[in-house]
């Protein structure tokens, strides 16, 4: 497992152009960028932990028994000398153990015209679980089957062909969207929420779940699927809530959002 570096540098300019208003400086950025890549045995049950601060993190099956990731780290700066100087810095934490991996980006302090992400791709087996997170950047889930923990402050979630009985999306500015590929089991949970953004879940018509969701200041919408509301429960304010279940109710599936609506679907609907 070691490092492995693709360096595309840029050239630096400052390009001065005279105007009515005089002389302007149009200063390009350098840049710098190389891939950071790890791959990892994990025993069934295990957990692959990856906290990122600047870039998206896209999750999907392995081909094979181990854990891949590959990081596309960039970096920016006055000068090309500048921008790899800050990708340097840029410090990739890790912690490998028999059942737990957890992957930390720490970034230094920034000083002056300069800027970093690290944008990932992670490959998962069949029986590995995940936790993702990020602080500026998007998740992006396909064909996952372990449990899932996906967290972002500044951007969405959003799934398709999720398979996992077990996941847990959250945002602050970013809505969270994510389809399942397969019904979802009498003992799953499910939690989406959000503050600023809108929240929808695809579900298999199959499905056993007991739902209840909350749009504080936005609509619930249920298209294509048969729910079984709770009329004493949703009695109160029922264009803001839902409380109710389908085929009897089983999977805890919970869904919330302060300021956006939210939608509950069948699985391949496109039902607007």
């Amino acid at each position: 497992m070691g490092l492995v570096f693709a360096a595309g540098l840029s050239v630096a300019a400052c390009d001065i152009q005279a105007g009515e208003g005089g002389l302007s400086f149009d200063i390009a950025k350098g840049k710098a960028e190389d891939t950071w890549t790890r791959s990892y045995k994990l025993a069934p049950g295990g957990t692959l932990e990856l906290i990122n601060v600047n870039g998206r993190i896209d999750a999907l099956p392995a081909s094979g028994d181990e854990v891949e990731i590959v990081g596309l780290r960039k970096a920016e700066g006055t000068s090309d000398e500048a921008a790899k100087a800050l990708l340097d810095k840029v410090e990739m934490r890790e912690e490998v153990g028999n059942t737990r991996v957890r992957v930390e980006v720490r970034p230094p302090r920034l000083r002056g015209f300069s800027g970093h992400q690290v944008r990932w791709t992670v490959r998962v087996p069949k029986g590995v679980n995940v936790d993702l997170r990020t602080v500026n950047g998007g998740v992006k889930l396909t064909g996952l089957q372990g449990d899932v923990i996906a967290k972002t402050t500044n951007g969405g979630v959003t799934g398709t062909g999720v398979l996992s009985q077990a996941v847990d999306a959250s945002a602050v500015n970013g809505g969270i969207e994510i389809e399942f590929g397969s019904p979802l089991s009498a003992d799953a949970k499910v939690s989406f929420e959000t503050v600023n953004g809108g929240v929808s879940i695809g579900l298999p018509s199959e499905s056993r779940a007991t739902i209840s969701a909350r749009a504080v200041n936005g609509g619930v919408r249920v298209s294509d699927l048969e729910i079984q509301k709770d009329e004493q429960a949703n009695a109160f304010d029922s264009k803001r809530r839902l409380q109710g279940t389908m085929n009897g109710g089983g999977a805890r599936v919970t869904l919330n959002t302060v300021n956006g609506g939210i939608r509950i679907s069948r699985t391949g609907s496109t039902t607007s």
